[in-house]
């Protein structure tokens, strides 16, 4: 759109008299208007088709089609149909054609030979209302797209704006989901570990019978014992995987670290997998220098690393399998490496391995596909890497986790004072406040084996008065109990008795850090997760 400063108006003269054109472009040189010429009404309407004018100066008297019919012409046209005329004429003054003049639109009338100074006078009046009539549009076009531009600027803000708060309503979901998710596995592992416990119980139990050699036992009762366990066992590891996976990846599982020795890493692990080992029939060759590997880390998660790839070479590996792990120092790192002769990786599936509920196919008994991304997971928070690797199906694998060697720690064997004391076969007396009745009979059956008196109580309230009076050197209490929970036991047991004086034990389903924090604030000397494993209740006993 041009300014008006730059706009030129039109102005178009029909005259079939070549010399009143050249005479009336004289006139109108000084206004700057550029002057269209046509010689013959008809022609000036082929020009009004292209062009819109300011002004039309239209001579009454032209051959063939004279001014009037022009005119009528003109405004039966929509775009020149309010085009400003004034007729020019040489001839006297006719008031009828005066009168057909204004009938037909006409602005003015005027007479030749046309005067100048009133042909210009008249002609500005035109070429002023045409620019500013321009200047006016130009404004107005103005206006109309800055109102678009707020427009559309209003909108972006507010899709900007409703896309911020959509994106802060689906965070606020998803860390309510988060949490939801959270409380939902914790729950569920409170729920799972609760029926376990009696279970795990019972089956030490039931091992301790059948040590007692008794012919009256059947094998095929053996066997189901046997079988009952080594499920129950996988069902436990299945829940802490479950759980582990969500506590890792909110960040909630805080790393105990101090210097450990591959070795004794080594040695918990081959341990904790050798009932899988022993059932497959697989042969474990361990290879690990004599001299100590240290490494700084949390000798429980370090294990669970190494366990995890020593189970997953298991379950992948047809029975009589080969599987071998190996330790060694590279450089500023220990390199330990799983490697097993069983089904192989394929190498579309490497890279995905370690990912989260990532199987390459479902097989029964292969668990939720969770174990390597604890791997993974725990050796990054130990500031490692594990890599995998395969030739392919049937061609076995070989997974290797690298650690930074710990090169301030002293070669020393820690692991002794790691271990817990032995109770020298005292017999200790014991409290077991639980409100499920199998864990308290299976659970005071079991201690009692082992040569120690136990009590008990269902509710928190009873086993609390049970323990005052009582005065034993260890109370197992569980968290979830009717009346009193364990940590008002807790609590309530510390403002009578020292801690030289009873052992406090917190046994529950829920295994959460901030659930042994809190356990430990309410007074209790330990915490342990259903269903507490024999090693577990050893060391609660061990002073």
């Amino acid at each position: 759109m041009e300014s008006q400063s730059s706009h030129t108006a039109d102005i178009l003269v029909v005259d079939d008299n070549p010399a009143n054109v050249v005479a009336i472009e004289a006139a109108l040189g000084e206004l700057g208007a550029r002057v269209a010429r046509a010689h013959s009404g008809s022609e000036a309407l082929r020009i009004l088709l292209d062009r819109d004018f300011a002004l039309i100066l239209l001579d009454v008297k032209m051959p063939t089609m004279d001014g009037f019919e022009t005119a009528r012409m003109i405004r039966a046209r929509k775009r020149s149909s309010h085009t400003p005329i004034i007729f020019v004429t040489a001839y006297g003054r006719d008031d009828r054609e005066v009168g057909s003049a204004y009938a037909l639109g006409a602005v003015d009338f005027l007479f030749k030979p046309v005067v100048p100074e009133v042909l210009r006078a008249k002609a500005t009046v035109f070429v002023e209302l045409q620019l500013r009539t321009a200047e006016v549009a130009r404004q107005a076009e103005q206006i109309r797209e800055h109102e678009k531009r707020e427009h559309e600027r209003s909108l972006e803000e507010e899709r900007s704006r409703w896309e911020a708060e959509a994106l802060l309503r689906q965070m606020d979901q998803l860390a309510e989901a988060d949490r939801r998710k959270d409380q939902f596995l914790a729950l569920l592992g409170h729920e799972l570990r609760n029926p376990l416990a009696p279970i795990m119980a019972g089956l030490e139990l039931l091992r301790q019978r059948f040590a007692v050699s008794d012919a009256s036992i059947d094998d095929s009762v053996r066997r189901t014992r046997d079988i009952i366990e080594r499920q129950s066992q996988h069902l436990a590891r299945l829940v802490d995987d479950l759980l582990d996976i969500s506590r890792i990846s909110s960040g909630k599982i805080e790393l105990r670290k101090a210097s450990v020795s591959i070795q004794e890493i080594v040695d918990h692990a081959v341990s904790t997998s050798q009932p899988i080992l022993n059932e497959r029939s697989h042969e474990l060759q361990v290879s690990v220098p004599p001299e100590p590997l240290r490494v700084s880390g949390d000798t429980v998660r370090l294990v669970q690393v190494v366990a995890n790839l020593l189970n997953n070479a298991a379950r992948y590996t047809a029975n009589g399998g080969q599987i071998s792990i190996e330790a060694e120092r590279k450089n500023d790192q220990v390199e330990l490496r799983v490697r097993d002769n069983g089904r192989g990786i394929s190498a579309d599936f490497l890279s995905r391995v370690f990912d989260a509920f990532s199987q390459e196919e479902v097989r029964s008994g292969a668990g939720l596909g969770l174990g390597l991304s604890v791997v993974r997971q725990l050796v990054v928070m130990h500031d490692g890497s594990v890599s995998v690797r395969s030739a392919g199906h049937g061609q076995g694998s070989e997974f290797t986790v690298r650690l930074p060697l710990d090169q301030e720690a002293k070669a020393l064997d820690v692991a002794a004072d790691a271990a817990p004391k032995a109770t020298n076969g005292r017999r200790l007396s014991i409290v077991l406040i639980d409100d499920s009745e199998d864990i308290r009979e299976l659970m005071a059956d079991l201690l009692r084996g082992w040569g120690h008196h136990v009590e008990v109580a269902a509710d928190g309230e009873s086993g609390s008065e049970l323990a005052l009076r009582s005065r034993p050197d260890v109370a197992f209490v569980d968290i979830g109990l009717p009346r009193l929970d364990g940590y008002g036991v807790a609590e309530h047991l510390r403002a009578k008795l020292s801690r030289e004086r009873l052992r406090l034990v917190a046994m529950t389903g829920f295994g959460q850090e901030s659930d042994k924090r809190r356990a430990l604030d309410a007074g209790f000397d330990l915490h342990i997760v259903k269903p507490a494993s024999i090693e577990a209740l050893k060391r609660a006993l061990a002073f």
